[in-house]
């Protein structure tokens, strides 16, 4: 499969740190989600963003982001051009009519769903550092500026774990023995707390060596999105390409710290009076951060140390 790959991206880069530095991570990922659907030219009625992430030194990684295209042309200014070809991988800048790196490179993985491929590689040069595929989010040529991200919360709605159950079933039947265990995670999953109005499932997997390359292709589709985050994946459903959120799928081993999250479930659930204080906070924080899921996120972690710290004590 992977001698058939063919993918073309124009987008930038960043050299940032592995860890922290979270201002400047998300200040380069909104500048490339503002720029390239309007500045880069590109042809067919659906396209998607891509993202590679390739650690380089100690403490460094470099960020690529970019938006497939049918056709590498008129570079804008500061932006590059990718070209993975088989085992090829090329890059233009702005302005040359020739690559300006032209580097051989061997496939970790590669998959293709419906056309679209997917996958990991590394230059032959340094194959103990893969070029790691870090996000994919389809777009239309018909860019919509609506904001369906906003923080947003609902009163809770007991039909949530129903919506549950039933993904977690689909979810089992598609993953079959990769999926060991999956849990109803995050405030709609905790009786009496106001919500964003969407299913956050946390699904343990043996291996992400294993987990990356079935994964990922299975849900490469319009309606889904793909993240990377520090040994997490996280793919997130949208009802529609660009619309609001219904599904999280947060995809991590047992000794993943996300897997805390249960406990600071379960004690809110067995604690009535800290779940109103995590109510109140989330409600205050929805207002300071309404536009800023990221930080809203952020601004709870505080709080959520406490209850653990709580739990570990509560015999």
């Amino acid at each position: 499969m992977t001698s058939n790959i063919h993918l073309q991206i124009v987008g930038g880069f960043q050299i940032l740190a592995a860890e922290g530095d979270m201002d400047r991570l998300f200040e380069f990922y909104g500048r490339m989600f503002a720029r390239l659907p309007v500045e880069v030219k590109h042809t067919g009625d659906l396209t998607r963003f891509l993202s590679y992430q390739h650690p380089i030194i100690t403490g460094e990684i470099l960020h690529f982001f970019g938006i497939e295209v049918e056709r590498i042309a008129d570079i804008p200014a500061g932006l590059i051009a990718w070209e993975l070809r088989g085992d090829s991988w090329s890059m233009w800048e702005a302005g040359r009519d020739r690559p300006t790196l032209r580097q051989k490179i061997a496939w970790e993985w590669g998959e293709s769903t419906g056309g679209r491929f997917t996958g990991e590689f590394a230059p032959r040069k340094n194959t103990a550092q893969p070029v790691r595929l870090a996000g994919h989010l389809y777009v239309d040529l018909i860019w919509q500026s609506t904001n369906h991200d906003e923080v947003i919360l609902v009163e809770h709605d007991p039909a949530w774990a129903q919506q549950f159950e039933q993904i977690a079933a689909c979810l089992r039947k598609s993953l079959g023995p990769l999926a060991l265990r999956i849990e109803h995670y995050g405030s709609t999953a905790i009786p009496g707390i106001p919500a964003k109005p969407l299913i956050d499932v946390l699904v343990e997997i043996p291996s992400f060596d294993e987990a990356r390359s079935r994964l990922i292709p299975l849900f490469n589709r319009p309606e889904w999105e793909y993240w990377w985050y520090k040994e997490h994946m996280m793919f997130i459903r949208r009802t529609g390409i660009g619309g609001p959120r219904t599904h999280h799928l947060h995809i991590a081993p047992k000794d993943h710290p996300l897997w805390e999250g249960l406990i600071f479930r379960d004690y809110l659930r067995d604690h009535p009076d800290d779940a109103a204080q995590y109510a109140a906070l989330k409600q205050q924080l929805a207002a300071d951060f309404s536009s800023d899921r990221e930080r809203y996120t952020q601004a709870k972690t505080d709080f959520v140390q406490q209850i653990l710290a709580k739990a570990a004590r509560t015999p």
